[in-house]
């Protein structure tokens, strides 16, 4: 294969059957909801060859932050640098930003040539939601409590994250537990591929986020349910007495100087889904 063989381009809506394409041969249950929603939140690229998709990426930008949630290579075209050159032309793009995402153990070496570095594991814990009571002092977000949970998140995150705050409520649901008439911690749920995901769940402890997620779980008896965790979440143990056991661990990596950590008391104690990057 010759390197002119293969255009690269920038990823339009046209090219989101061939990429669902890509995700199922890789094994991934993404559907054409969970493509569109990531386009539309960012940008991509796309590698052809002999007018055939092979390779595909998304990136999302969130103020100075830009986070990778998808590269996927044909794999009869694995180890011929198309990834490496798929994620140098979003790196491109996305300038002086600080770049996130997280990593399978195959993709890991791939960033580390590219500059990243790793931060930390992020296990993902799977599996069948059971009965479970209903916590107190937990309840539905409203569309009014929309700035106050921008807020809290962009207080954990340090992240301006109102785009993918708006896709939350409008696809899936929002819990959040007040103090004093004030939202204080939230947690959402969106379905994504076959499974219903929880997160992210920002709080001020433990214990919040574990009533956050046992409200959402209680409504979803019966579905199967992941949740992607931050290393020191407190929450592993809890998770795999419910039936949520952990299942695989990515990595989340770096590129460029941190733009901003987090502001107590608040933090992150789930992710987005591996989709939106970390955190």
């Amino acid at each position: 294969m010759r390197s002119t063989d293969i255009k690269f381009a920038e990823f339009r809506a046209e090219h989101l059957d061939e990429t669902l394409e890509l995700t199922a041969q890789a094994g991934w249950a993404h559907r054409m909801d969970d493509l569109s929603m990531l386009l539309g939140l960012g940008c991509g690229y796309v590698a052809i060859m002999d007018n055939h998709l092979v390779g595909s990426m998304c990136m999302t930008f969130f103020g100075e932050v830009a986070t990778t949630g998808l590269l996927v290579v044909d794999e009869k075209m694995r180890r011929q640098g198309i990834g490496g050159q798929l994620m140098r032309l979003a790196l491109e793009k996305a300038g002086k930003r600080e770049c996130r995402l997280i990593a399978t153990s195959d993709g890991a070496p791939l960033y580390r040539k590219l500059g990243f570095d790793q931060l930390e594991a992020a296990p993902t814990h799977q599996g069948v939601v059971g009965c479970l009571d209903v916590p107190d002092a937990v309840e539905w977000a409203t569309r009014d409590d929309l700035d106050q949970i921008s807020e809290i998140d962009g207080r954990a995150t340090g992240l301006d994250r109102r785009a993918l705050i708006s896709i939350l409520w409008n696809k899936g649901v929002v819990a959040v537990i007040r103090h004093a008439g004030k939202v204080v911690a939230y947690a959402a749920m969106l379905r994504c591929g076959s499974d219903e995901v929880a997160g992210p769940v920002i709080a001020c402890n433990t214990y919040q986020a574990r009533r956050l997620l046992s409200f959402l779980f209680s409504q979803h008896n019966g579905a199967s349910t992941r949740v992607v965790l931050r290393q020191q979440s407190g929450l592993a143990e809890w998770l795999n007495s419910i039936g949520i056991a952990k299942v695989s661990t990515g990595t989340a990596m770096r590129r460029g100087k941190a733009h901003a950590g987090m502001e107590a008391p608040f933090r992150t104690y789930a992710l987005a889904s591996n989709q939106f990057g970390f955190p």
